[in-house]
């Protein structure tokens, strides 16, 4: 093998020519796939084209074979991190930043994975070694800055995005961050950058960074109050982050529930059921309200916030072997059994008792968690259940100004965002009718109206008795990682009901695929 065929390999990897190097590499493979640097090679390529999961067999490989390497175990963290296995990125990021105390990357990576498992003061302690090591690093700062959010600590988040901008004010990363800033200024000063970079792009070019530097301009000239130029940009580069949507397999996975999660199928299955009152599960489409309502609970002196879990819905693709919303996966839904279910079960409250042990209640916001609601109901039937709702084209307008990871592919343009909708609302109205569950239906327009009666209700529900700190924001030792991490920490305000009437001359097609929702 010749090395250079390697070097050349980086090289190309470096200049983001990733199509040029991932055939080379994958030769590279096919003659030596036990090679620590080719694999390494891979993973990077597959990290870079936003495919975390092929990233992480890759980097996988090449961390078997350079078990000392930090570079490789630090980047192998970032992308288990970025796939959501926080709690596995832990180990090889903390191995990086032992082996190699001095780089400023694997200590940010550190100090990534702990934020992201809501360890605040050890992610703080691991950014600023970061800075400590090299105190110019725009992505320590940003790190910190997405922290310090999270966290509502609004003026220590400001510092650090100013700095990274100040640093790299044309860095994608550090642009996209500074279209969330509260400062106006940081705002007008991050767009020119922004549009230069997408007006010079090639015709048809798409990547994740494009279309979220693309709606990063979107935000920034909506709060303008410049629709129609914020709205070509939130409409017009939207296929680098998703791909197609299929809405005959949707369709039909949403039929085929209604055929086989009947009332018969609970009933035959009710010694399925554990005693735990403890889970809340708060569910709903994307930008409807989910975040304010967990927080609301969450503020309960006997209540924690958990966030998005992805376990159930991990531990459902891991039944249906990666093939969610196709017949294997219904296949697998009819052969479990009492076991297999309650063993999920319990590794779930185990989850939850894993981040608050004394809690009575723990709140799971996983908004797609509606699709997984059949099981939910059979394993924990004691457990609360909320459904939060908020007009469909507000719901719908919001989620398509979010750049949403690009697994919910329905976002792709309006057209299947309305139709998506459409689906949902059918599996929420079927599971409404056949749940042996008490499903609270939330309005967020109620919420908005009315906080405190609607905030008691919610408690009620929940089993609690009434405290007043619900009423009040979440204060700094709460981390909140939704896209709706700042307004949660405001108080509730009624500008987003009907928003998208401002918006209605440039969402035609969406309205149409929305019919009589």
């Amino acid at each position: 093998m010749q090395p250079t065929q390697i070097d050349h390999a980086f090289s190309l990897i470096a200049a983001g020519q990733l199509n040029d190097a991932l055939p080379l590499l994958q030769n590279l493979a096919d003659r030596d796939p036990s090679n620590g640097q080719v694999q390494y090679g891979l993973g990077l390529v597959f990290l870079s084209a936003n495919q975390s999961e092929r990233a992480v067999l890759h980097l996988s490989a090449a961390a078997k074979s350079a078990k000392k390497d930090a570079r490789v175990l630090a980047t192998l963290a970032s992308a288990l991190n970025i796939n959501r296995q926080s709690e596995d990125a832990l180990v090889p990021a903390r191995k990086a930043a032992s082996l190699a105390p001095k780089s400023e990357y694997a200590q940010r990576t550190l100090g990534e994975v702990y934020s992201d498992l809501r360890r605040p003061v050890m992610a703080r302690q691991a950014f600023e070694q970061a800075l400590k090591i090299e105190p110019r690093s725009a992505r320590a700062h940003l790190g910190l800055y997405e922290l310090e959010t999270t966290l509502g600590n609004g003026e220590a988040a400001e510092r650090h995005l100013a700095a990274a901008f100040e640093e790299t004010p044309d860095d994608p990363a550090t642009l996209i961050s500074a279209a969330q800033s509260r400062s106006k200024d940081l705002q007008e000063n991050a767009l020119a950058p922004i549009e230069r970079i997408l007006s010079g792009l090639p015709s048809g070019a798409a990547s994740p960074e494009i279309t979220k530097l693309a709606m990063a301009a979107g935000k920034i000239l909506d709060g303008r109050g410049e629709t129609a130029k914020a709205f070509r940009y939130f409409d017009g580069y939207r296929q680098g982050l998703y791909g197609s949507y299929n809405a005959k397999r949707q369709t039909w996975f949403v039929e085929t529930c209604k055929t086989v999660f009947t009332p018969a199928f609970f009933e035959a299955r009710k010694d399925f059921a554990l005693t735990s009152d403890k889970p809340v599960f708060v569910v709903g489409m994307p930008r409807s309200g989910t975040t304010l309502v967990e927080q609301i609970i969450a503020r309960h002196p006997n209540a924690a916030g958990a966030g998005e879990l992805q376990f159930i819905p991990d531990s459902l693709r891991e039944m249906a072997k990666g093939k969610l919303h196709e017949p294997a996966f219904f296949d697998g839904v009819l052969r479990l059994d009492k076991r297999d279910a309650q063993r999920i079960g319990r590794k779930y409250l185990g989850l939850l008792e894993s981040l608050d042990k004394k809690a009575r209640r723990v709140i799971d916001k996983m908004p797609h968690n509606f699709e997984n609601l059949w099981l939910l109901a059979l394993l924990f039937p004691k457990a609360t259940f909320i459904h939060v709702t908020r007009n469909p084209a507000d719901t719908c307008v919001s989620a398509y100004m979010t750049p949403l990871p690009a697994y919910h592919s329905y976002n792709a343009n309006q057209a299947s965002l309305g139709h998506y909708y459409r689906q949902y609302q059918a599996l929420m109205d079927h599971w409404t009718a056949v749940l042996p569950v008490s499903l609270r239906q939330q309005s967020y327009e109620a919420l908005i109206r009315d906080q405190e009666t609607e905030s008691r209700a919610l408690i009620d529900h929940a089993g609690l008795t009434w405290s007043e700190t619900c009423l009040t924001p979440p204060g700094e030792d709460t981390q909140v990682f939704t896209f709706s991490r700042q307004q949660v920490r405001q108080p509730v305000y009624s500008t987003s009901i009907d928003r998208w009437r401002q918006y209605e001359a440039h969402i035609q097609p969406l309205l149409t695929a929305l019919g009589d929702a």
